[in-house]
C-alpha cells in the first residue's frame, strides 16, 4: 500500500509540473465522459431503473396481438376466468380507464381516472400514505362506493388535510356503450385512502383517483367491460412458462365458453417495464452508442499524447530502471498517472452532466416514459466511476507499456539527445489517428443523414397549409352533455362564434377526433358499388368534418366540389384513394358502400400528409359529421399569428361552458412539429457528438504530424542539406497526412454502411447508404484533415538544416 501512495504522490507531482498537458488531457476526456454520463442518466431513467414497486421484475403485462377483445383475457368474463384458474402467477389484477365528472370539490371538472380490481395495490406492493386500500368487499355491487385519492389530487383539491378520510366526493361516470350513447351513473364515493406522492399507475396518465371495479357489473350485467390484466409471477416461474400456461388456459376458456371462436392472434407475457418502454429503446441506445464513440475517439487522442510523452520520458524511466525499479513498477507508475487524469476528467464530466441534464431532458421527445426521473443518482455515479477507470486503463495501457519497454544502456548512451520511436510504435500512433478519423466519419454521416431527412420533411408538400392555423382540442363532460342535441347545439354555436371573430378567416371542426394524425377518427370499411369487386371490403381513414374544413385547412380541391350543408349522403375522397380505386374512371359520382349506407363521391381533394405518415398508404373518406359524442378538434385560420386569437377563443368557450373543456390549444404547425421531435433530438445530439469527434480527430491528425516532424527534424535537416526543397518536405508531410486520412475515411465508410442502418426508422427521403451523403461527408472530413496537416508540414518545410544538424 505504501508503494501505491508513493506512485500516486509522484504521479500527481509530475502532472503538476506539466499543467498544460494535464489540462488538455482532462478537458478531452471530460468531454467524452460527460457526454456518456449525461446520455446514460436518460437511459438509466427510461430503460434501466426498476419500476417503483416491490420486486418489480416479477410484475408482468399480458399482451394480446391480433386478437379481438372478446376472444382474449381483456374481456372481463375471460379475465376473471384467468384470475381464478392460473397457476403461474401469485396474483392477477386488472384496470381500465374511465372518465369521471368530479363534484363536491371547489372546482368541479371532468377527469380521466381508473377502475381497478381490489388487489392491484397489493400486487404492486404499494400501501396508501393515509387510510386503506381496497378490499374484496369493495367489488360487490351492494357495498358502499369508495375511492382512493392520488397525493396530487389530495393536495390540490382537498388541501392535504388528513381529515378527508371518511368524507364524500361526487363522481358521475360516463361509459360509451355499443350504440355510442353515454350511460351515466352518479355516485357519492367515500374517501378511504390517499396514495404516496410518487405512485403513478397506469404510467403517464397522472391518475387523480382510483375506484374499485365492481364484479357484478361484469358477471350479472348484459354488457362486459374491457380489463387490462397485470400480474405478478410466482418465484421461480419464467416468462416462457407463463406463456405456456396462458395457451393452456386459452384452450380451456374455449371449452368453458363455447361461443368463443377459434383463437386468432397470440397471447404472451411481457415484463411491465418492457411494456412501458416499448418503442422507446432505440433512440436512447443509439445516442449512448454515439457518446461511446466520442469517448473512444477521446481515448485515442489522449493515448497518442501519452505515447509522445512516454517517448520524451524514456531517459527518466531508464534511470529508474537502472536504480533498481522493476518493469512492473514503471508500468504501474504510468498507469497511476493515467488513472489520476481519468478520475479528474470524470469529476469534471460529472459537473458538466449536472449542468446539461436538464437541457437534455427538454430536448428529448415529450412522450418518452419516465423522462422526468433522469438525474445523477447512485447508478449514474457508479457508471461515471466505472467509465473513468476503464478510460484510464484504455488510454494508459499502451503508453505505460511503451514507457516500461526500455533498453537501459542504449537510452542512457543517447544522453539528452533526441528520442526515437520504433517502427511498431510509429504504426500504433498512425493507427490511433486512423481509428479516430474513421469513428468521426461514422458520426458525421449519421448526423448528415438526419439533417437531410429533416430538410426533406420540412419541405414536403403536406397537402394543406399549417401556417396561421390554430388547433383547439375540446371535450365536453359527458355528465353535463349526455343528450346528443345539447352536444350538437354547443358545437354549432361555438363554430358560429369563432367564424365571426375579428382576424378569423374561417373555422371548422373535426368531429369525434382526439388527434389530427392518422388515428384521427379510425378507419372506414367500404365497398365499391356497381363494380365487379363490389363485395370486397376496402379500408380508408375516416374523418367527419364541418363544411368549411377544406377551406380552413387550405386543402386543394382537385375535382368536383366540397360539402354543402345538405350533403348528408355525399363524401369527398382524397387523391390517394381516387388513384388506387378509380384509376381509369372519373371518381365523381361513384358510389361507396359504407356500412348500411351508400354514399356518392362529390369531390376529390389533395392528399393530406403529416410528419408521422409522410407517405400515406390508405386514403381518406371525408363526410359531414355532428358533435353527438361531445369531443372534437376546432381549426381556426387567421390572418397572422394564430396565438393572437387564442384568448378570444378561450373567452368564447368560457361563455358557453364554465368548466375547463379545452384539452389543448396550439398552432397547427407546432402540433405537426412534435412529430419531428425524435428525429430532431437525434439530429441535435448526434450533430453535437459528431462535432466534438471531428475536433478531436482534427487535433489528433495535427498532433501526430507535429510530433512526427519534430522526431524527424534531424532527418529533415539531412534531406535538405542533400538538396531537398521546401516544397518536397511540404509534399512529403502532406502525403503522409493524406494517407492516414484516406485510410480513416475508408474504414469510416465501411463502418457507416454497417452502423447507420440503425437510423433507418428516423430517415425520410434518404437511405442509410446514400452515395451523395457518404461522398460529401468524406470529402469534408478529408479537407479538414488536410488543413490540419498543413501546419506541421509548413513548419517542417521551414526547418533550418544547419540548426537541425548542429543540435545533434
Amino acid at each position: 500500500m505504501e508503494t501505491v501512495w508513493q506512485d500516486i504522490r509522484y504521479g500527481a507531482r509530475m502532472l503538476g509540473k506539466n499543467p498544460g498537458f494535464t489540462a488538455v488531457v482532462v478537458l478531452i476526456l471530460a468531454a467524452g465522459i460527460g457526454a456518456n454520463t449525461a446520455v446514460f442518466s436518460v437511459v438509466n431513467a427510461v430503460l434501466l431503473r426498476p419500476l417503483p414497486f416491490a420486486d418489480s421484475r416479477r410484475i408482468v403485462a399480458i399482451e394480446e396481438q391480433g386478437m379481438p377483445m372478446e376472444e382474449g383475457f381483456r374481456h372481463s368474463p375471460n379475465f376473471f376466468f384467468l384470475r381464478e384458474h392460473n397457476q403461474a402467477f401469485e396474483s392477477i389484477a386488472g384496470y381500465c380507464g374511465r372518465m369521471f365528472y368530479v363534484t363536491q370539490i371547489e372546482r368541479p371538472h371532468e377527469t380521466r381516472s381508473a377502475d381497478v380490481t381490489w388487489n392491484l395495490f397489493s400486487l404492486l406492493g404499494v400501501r396508501p400514505l393515509l387510510g386503506r386500500a381496497f378490499g374484496p368487499e369493495d367489488e360487490k355491487v351492494e357495498s358502499p362506493r369508495v375511492v382512493v385519492l392520488s397525493h396530487a389530487f389530495w393536495q390540490e383539491h382537498l388541501g392535504g388535510s388528513p381529515e378527508v378520510l371518511g368524507k364524500g366526493i361526487g363522481l358521475t361516470q360516463g361509459i360509451l356503450g355499443t350504440d355510442f350513447k353515454s350511460i351515466l351513473n352518479s355516485e357519492s364515493c367515500t374517501i378511504v385512502g390517499v396514495m404516496p406522492p410518487d405512485f403513478d399507475f397506469p404510467f403517464g396518465y397522472s391518475i387523480p383517483f382510483w375506484t374499485p371495479m365492481i364484479m357484478a357489473k361484469v358477471t350479472e350485467g348484459a354488457r362486459a367491460r374491457p380489463v387490462i390484466p397485470v400480474a405478478r409471477l410466482k418465484k421461480g416461474v419464467s416468462l416462457e412458462q407463463a406463456d405456456a400456461e396462458l395457451n393452456v388456459l386459452a384452450d380451456q376458456l374455449r371449452q368453458t365458453f363455447p361461443n368463443i371462436p377459434a383463437r386468432r392472434g397470440t397471447v404472451h407475457v411481457e415484463r411491465l417495464l418492457d411494456r412501458l418502454v416499448e418503442g422507446h429503446r432505440r433512440l436512447p441506445l443509439l445516442l449512448l452508442g454515439a457518446a461511446g464513440i466520442v469517448l473512444l475517439i477521446a481515448c485515442g487522442n489522449v493515448a497518442n499524447l501519452f505515447l509522445a510523452r512516454a517517448a520524451i520520458r524514456q531517459r527518466e524511466m531508464a534511470l529508474r530502471v537502472a536504480l533498481g525499479a522493476s518493469r512492473s513498477r514503471v508500468l504501474r507508475q504510468m498507469l497511476t498517472e493515467s488513472l489520476l487524469l481519468s478520475l479528474g476528467a470524470g469529476v469534471l464530466g460529472l459537473l458538466l452532466t449536472f449542468g446539461t441534464i436538464k437541457g437534455l431532458v427538454r430536448l428529448c421527445p415529450s412522450d418518452t416514459p419516465r423522462l422526468q426521473e433522469a438525474s445523477v443518482d447512485l447508478p449514474v455515479l457508479a457508471f461515471t466511476l466505472a467509465t473513468s477507470l476503464l478510460t484510464g486503463l484504455l488510454f494508459g495501457m499502451m503508453p505505460a507499456w511503451r514507457a516500461s519497454d526500455i533498453r537501459v544502456g542504449e537510452t542512457l548512451k543517447e544522453g539528452t539527445g533526441r528520442t526515437t520511436s520504433g517502427r511498431g510504435w510509429r504504426r500504433l500512433h498512425s493507427g490511433l489517428v486512423v481509428s479516430q478519423l474513421g469513428l468521426s466519419l461514422v458520426l458525421l454521416i449519421g448526423a448528415a443523414l438526419l439533417i437531410r431527412s429533416l430538410v426533406a420533411l420540412s419541405t414536403m408538400d403536406l397537402g394543406f397549409e399549417p401556417e396561421r392555423a390554430l388547433m383547439v382540442n375540446l371535450r365536453l363532460p359527458a355528465a353535463k352533455y349526455s343528450e346528443d342535441e345539447r352536444c350538437v347545439a354547443f358545437f354549432q354555436t361555438l363554430l358560429e362564434r369563432l367564424q365571426s371573430l375579428p382576424q378569423v378567416h374561417s373555422a371548422a371542426v373535426i368531429h369525434h377526433a382526439y388527434s389530427l394524425t392518422h388515428t384521427a377518427s379510425g378507419d372506414a370499411h367500404f365497398s365499391l358499388s356497381g363494380r365487379e369487386d363490389s363485395q370486397e371490403e376496402h379500408v380508408a381513414r375516416s374523418m367527419e368534418v364541418s363544411p368549411d374544413f377544406f377551406k380552413t385547412m387550405g386543402i386543394r380541391l382537385l375535382r368536383g366540389r366540397t360539402f354543402t350543408d345538405q350533403d348528408q349522403d355525399g363524401v369527398v375522397i382524397d387523391e390517394t384513394l381516387a388513384r388506387r380505386h378509380f384509376p381509369d374512371v372519373d371518381p365523381i359520382g361513384q358510389r361507396l358502400g359504407i356500412g348500411q349506407d351508400e354514399r356518392i363521391v362529390v369531390g376529390v381533394v389533395d392528399t393530406m400528409r403529416d410528419f408521422e405518415t409522410p407517405d400515406p398508404t390508405k386514403g381518406i373518406v371525408y363526410s359531414l359529421g355532428s358533435a353527438y359524442l361531445g369531443f372534437g378538434i376546432f381549426l381556426v385560420r387567421t390572418d397572422g399569428d394564430p396565438m393572437r386569437v387564442a384568448e378570444a377563443v378561450r373567452m368564447q368557450v368560457a361563455e358557453l361552458e364554465k368548466d375547463p373543456v379545452i384539452r389543448t390549444m396550439e398552432p397547427l404547425k407546432a402540433t405537426l412539429s412534435q412529430a419531428l421531435a425524435p428525429r430532431r433530438f437525434a439530429m441535435i445530439l448526434l450533430g453535437l457528438f459528431a462535432s466534438i469527434a471531428l475536433i478531436l480527430a482534427t487535433v489528433g491528425v495535427y498532433g501526430l504530424l507535429q510530433y512526427s516532424t519534430t522526431q524527424q527534424t534531424h532527418d529533415i535537416g539531412i534531406r535538405m542539406a542533400l538538396g531537398a526543397r521546401q516544397i518536397d518536405i511540404l509534399r512529403a508531410v502532406l502525403t503522409h497526412g493524406l494517407k492516414l486520412t484516406v485510410l480513416g475515411v475508408l474504414c469510416g465508410l465501411a463502418g457507416a454502411v454497417a452502423l447507420t442502418r440503425v437510423l433507418s426508422s428516423l430517415l425520410y427521403g434518404v437511405t442509410p447508404t446514400d452515395a451523395a451523403t457518404l461522398t460529401g461527408v468524406a470529402l469534408v472530413l478529408t479537407s479538414i484533415a488536410l488543413i490540419a496537416s498543413y501546419l506541421p508540414a509548413r513548419r517542417a518545410a521551414r526547418v533550418d538544416p544547419m540548426a537541425a544538424l548542429r543540435c545533434e
